[in-house]
């Protein structure tokens, strides 16, 4: 492998990131197209707890072409979020022939990892944050005003809590990272418990859309969970870094 890297000039690696390029564009458009077929099943699966929250609530369209954009713009989305997978074994396979072997395990374990928290938080968020919150807010001026929403803005709303719940799922391959890395000790980690948890109700208040308890310990309980499974994480870390390096 390395005699291959050192025979691979520059425009060798461009005209292999080229067709790397071309290879995944290709896979998005028929993943796409393919999403096409089940757009509407998936909007509405997205709008049903607004539906649920109330019998009186309408997710409309104000102009006849944004259901068009909506429709394309959430079925590239969908095909992105299929070859996702086929995205990043190409970005790994461009990377391999330059990566130690120990960084190689590093992808190759790790870019699985970050894709399944991630999924798991947008699950929990589309399965149990999203159709808990929406009654709270429906609440506010229910009995002033009739609720009407934007399905793009509604849309925005649930996608931008499905990427931060995405992200602090990642919680534990992060304290997993900076314990490998040897920035912190699970001593300081299991120390700093009072403030992270602190941390986690502000940062709750603030990226949740409202300050119920219910929808705070919705967010919250999961970080607190996430963060105590990411200090298990540590000590493996630490035993991994041990081993590589035994003069630590």
């Amino acid at each position: 492998m390395i005699a291959e890297e050192r025979t691979m000039g520059l425009f060798d690696h461009i005209k292999e990131l080229r067709q790397r390029l071309f290879r995944s564009i290709v896979v998005w458009i028929v993943a796409t197209v393919a999403a096409t077929m089940f757009v509407d099943q998936l909007i509405s699966w997205l709008v049903a707890p607004a539906k649920a929250a109330g019998s009186n609530v309408s997710i409309i369209i104000t102009s006849p072409p944004q259901g068009a954009i909506i429709y394309f713009q959430v079925a590239l989305a969908a095909g992105f979020a299929i070859v996702l997978p086929y995205l990043l074994w190409e970005i790994y396979r461009f990377m391999a022939p330059g990566l130690y072997k120990n960084e190689r395990t590093v992808f190759v374990v790790g870019i699985p990892a970050v894709f399944i928290f991630f999924i798991m938080g947008a699950v929990f968020t589309l399965a149990l944050l999203i159709p808990t919150s929406l009654p709270v807010l429906m609440g506010f001026l229910g009995d002033v005003v009739e609720p009407m929403y934007m399905l793009e803005s509604y849309l925005s709303f649930v996608t931008t809590l499905v990427m931060w719940m995405g992200l602090i799922f990642q919680t534990p391959l992060i304290v997993f990272l900076v314990a490998r890395l040897g920035l912190v000790s699970p001593k300081q980690l299991a120390g700093a418990r009072k403030m992270v948890w602190f941390l986690a109700v502000v940062f709750a208040a603030i990226i949740t859309p409202t300050t119920d308890p219910v929808t705070l310990l919705l967010v919250t309980g999961p970080f607190i969970a996430l963060y105590e499974i990411g200090l298990l994480f540590s000590h493996v870390a630490v035993r991994h870094r041990k081993n590589d390096n035994p003069e630590d």
